[in-house]
């Protein structure tokens, strides 16, 4: 957190302290005034947009995956259980869920630091596994050749025109299958591309294994899904999903063969990247393998040229075409292909709030969001009677659908009503929120901008996602049952032996395209490129590797322009590898105009295996160091589990902050309004006295400026 954040968070942290200590049951209303617009807060914009997918869960685990408390295992008979819903309805389509999933892959693969850096690479991971999991349940597989696809669940009229309520109340009577053993090309190819994604970000090699056999099917029978699709999301080509999961099967793969076929099936779509087209996205691939940025450039060049006026593709769903336009332009500026970072930024200002309408398009994120998504599950509303009652509202029904995005304006005069029977505005969908993750992400990676919520607003279910940046919660047994706990350690003796490590030079001579080269390593090698090069003119390339169990690993790009004939030398940042005694594999590639490389050379120093005879016959560059730890066994009775008291933590969600604060105040301002679980009782009594008062609360604060540590409670 930056330094004039972290003075920020204190100044308001204290000013509270002070305000609970006069008059603790006023705190709670103070809390939960609305946030400003934050109409650049590009942190907590990535953190709110990944909560459509919360809502939209289907299947028999939605209680234990999804953060909001309204959402409750659905569809539990389908043919193919789990997935997602596809917009405010109820049917999982496969082409949006294909897209989608794909999408937001792109999205983590371009901007992984920033999903780490903000803690959202739990959820992330949480969505695309998800989505992973149900395309390979819906996929039969004999002997690795795809034999049958279901590429739809559910059906579109009786859906749409018998039903509207929440999808835990819908009985299966709509719930039809939708399947085929040669055909649904586009479909299976969206699945493909999504499971390669998955694999090169998460490295599950089954999704490989899918992937793979997905593109093969799709390949083979060239057709597209119609059946059912029909007329909701009738897809106009089979080619682009083709073209863009080829890419992706390379980036996985190396394997050649795929980087022809998207060479080979370029094509200029005239169209901004979305599920009926991903031909933008085949050329931004193009563009990142092999060098030719043609079609994606001359796109964003002919629309990106008024950043003060709101783009708009088509009136229905605006706002999901701009961010996709944002996405694009963004990857193409990491790259080095233009400049469309501060036309991306000026749209997105419009989005969230910068508007003559005073409107937010993203839901929850602000006091000016809108309000009424056109979503069944977040109205509240049973049946079309209440439907047609409600008119415009939820008819003081309802939930905050938080982070969903709005189609929005129609037009560039914002042309715009926030109602949940204006369906060209108000709709929300899976695919409109693909694209806005991956521009919030693009966007904070170019200005750094905003923070994440600790609470965020309308969620109030704490899941434990599965990575190392979010805590999680663990905690299952009851605090008030005695235990008796037994810990037992052993004598270890460590001995850490420092051997000299060795330079080793591996000169590649290549040509114009890919090079590879195999490299046994003894252990974990520092590596550096220093690439030499003759003549002027302009070129790009990279180098990435892949260890022998497949892991795949970008190590770095080069660019040079304008140089002079001669030789120079570009050195890439240092990489750590982690190979022990394996075999690494460079690949190598290169494009150009008019200049001429020579040579890369792979610099590394490879650390030397020795034995202990070895060590001491090099005792000027060696140190042999003995650490020895003893412990002993232990028995320890307790009366209360350790495990499951977390002192502070009076929600439950595995963390000690502000809104543990709240939820001690107004349970004391309003017990029966707001309860806390036995658990969250026992935590919430962290200041040494008996009971729970308002010097609870304060001391929690007190944890969250940093003024005490948690392991310190309770202390007053």
């Amino acid at each position: 957190m930056h330094k004039t954040l972290k003075k920020l968070r204190a100044a308001v942290i204290s000013s509270i302290v002070a305000a609970v200590s006069v008059v603790p049951a006023a705190i709670p209303s103070a809390v939960n005034v609305s946030a400003a617009p934050d109409s650049d807060n590009y942190a907590k914009l990535l953190q709110y947009s990944l909560y459509m997918y919360d809502a939209n869960m289907c299947g028999t685990d939605v209680e234990s995956s999804s953060g909001f408390s309204w959402r409750g295992n659905c569809h539990t008979g389908d043919a193919v259980t789990g997935g997602y819903h596809d917009c405010g309805d109820h049917v999982k389509f496969g082409i949006t869920a294909g897209y989608s999933a794909a999408t937001l892959g792109w999205s983590y693969y371009e901007y992984k630091d920033v999903f780490d850096e903000l803690g959202q690479t739990g959820h992330l991971k949480l969505i695309t596994d998800r989505f992973a999991q149900y395309f390979k349940d819906s996929t039969t597989l004999s002997g690795g050749t795809v034999t049958n696809l279901v590429y739809q669940i559910g059906n579109g009229d009786a859906d749409h025109n018998s039903y509207w309520g929440p999808p835990e109340e819908q009985d299966q009577s709509s719930r039809t299958k939708y399947e085929t053993s040669s055909g649904a090309s586009d479909v299976a190819a969206e699945y493909a591309a999504a499971l390669a994604q998955n694999y090169i970000n998460f490295g599950n090699e089954e999704d490989l294994t899918y992937a793979k056999a997905l593109f093969e099917f799709s390949t083979k029978y060239n057709k597209c899904a119609t059946d059912g699709v029909t007329p909701f999301y009738t897809s106009e080509s089979y080619e682009d999903d083709q073209s863009w999961a080829a890419g992706w099967l390379y980036l996985a793969t190396n394997d050649p063969t795929y980087n022809t076929f998207l060479k080979n099936h370029q094509h200029d779509g005239n169209w901004v990247f979305c599920w009926n087209n991903v031909w933008m996205g085949a050329s931004i691939l193009n563009g990142e393998i092999n060098g030719d940025w043609s079609i994606a450039t001359k796109y964003l060049n002919s629309n990106t040229s008024s950043p003060n006026t709101y783009w708009v593709a088509d009136g229905w769903g605006a706002a999901r075409y701009n961010t996709a336009l944002q996405l694009m332009g963004l990857v193409a500026s990491k790259n080095g292909k233009g400049s469309y970072a501060s036309w991306a930024k000026s749209q997105m200002g419009m989005i969230l709030g910068e508007n003559p309408k005073n409107v937010c398009l993203v839901v929850g994120f602000s006091d000016i969001s809108a309000k009424y998504p056109h979503h069944e599950a977040a109205s509240g509303l049973r049946g079309w009677g209440e439907y047609n009652a409600a008119g415009t509202t939820f008819g003081g029904k309802g939930y905050t659908l938080t982070g969903a995005l709005e189609g929005g304006f129609s037009n560039s005069a914002f042309n715009y009503t926030d109602a949940l029977n204006d369906i060209t505005s108000s709709e929300v969908g899976i695919d409109y929120n693909a694209s806005l993750v991956g521009a919030a992400a693009g966007l904070y990676a170019v200005y750094k901008t905003g923070s994440i919520d600790s609470t965020v607003n309308g969620v109030s279910r704490s899941i434990a996602y599965d990575n190392n940046t979010e805590p999680k919660v663990t905690t299952t047994a009851d605090p008030l049952i005695p235990t008796t706990t037994t810990t037992t350690t052993t004598v270890v003796t460590t001995t850490t032996t420092t051997v000299p490590t060795e330079k080793r030079v591996e000169e590649v001579s290549i040509a114009k395209g890919q090079t590879e080269v195999a490299i046994k390593l003894n252990g974990a090698a520092e590596i550096e490129a220093v690439i030499e090069y003759t003549s002027g003119g302009n070129g790009n390339g990279a180098i990435d590797y892949t260890d022998s169990s497949g892991n795949y690993q970008q190590f770095g790009n080069y660019t040079f322009s304008g140089n002079s004939a001669g030789t120079y030398t570009v050195t890439e940042s240092v990489k750590d590898i982690s190979a022990q005694n394996d075999t690494v594999t460079f690949h190598i590639w290169w494009s150009d105009n008019n200049s001429t490389i020579s040579s890369i050379k792979l610099i590394y120093n490879d650390p030397v295996t020795a034995t202990s005879t070895t060590v001491t016959t090099k005792a000027p560059e060696t140190t042999t160091e003995a650490e020895t730890s003893t412990t002993t066994s232990t028995t320890t009775t307790t009366v209360k589990n350790p495990t499951g008291i977390y002192l502070g933590d009076a929600n439950c969600d595995g963390k000690v902050n502000m809104a543990d604060a709240v939820a001690v105040l107004q349970n004391l301002a309003n017990s029966t309004k707001y309860p806390l679980s036995d658990r969250g009782e026992i935590n919430a009594d962290c200041d040494g006295d008996t009971g729970i008062t308002g010097s609870d609360a304060i001391v929690i604060l007190r944890v969250e400026a940093g003024e005490i540590e948690q392991s310190e409670l309770p202390r007053k």
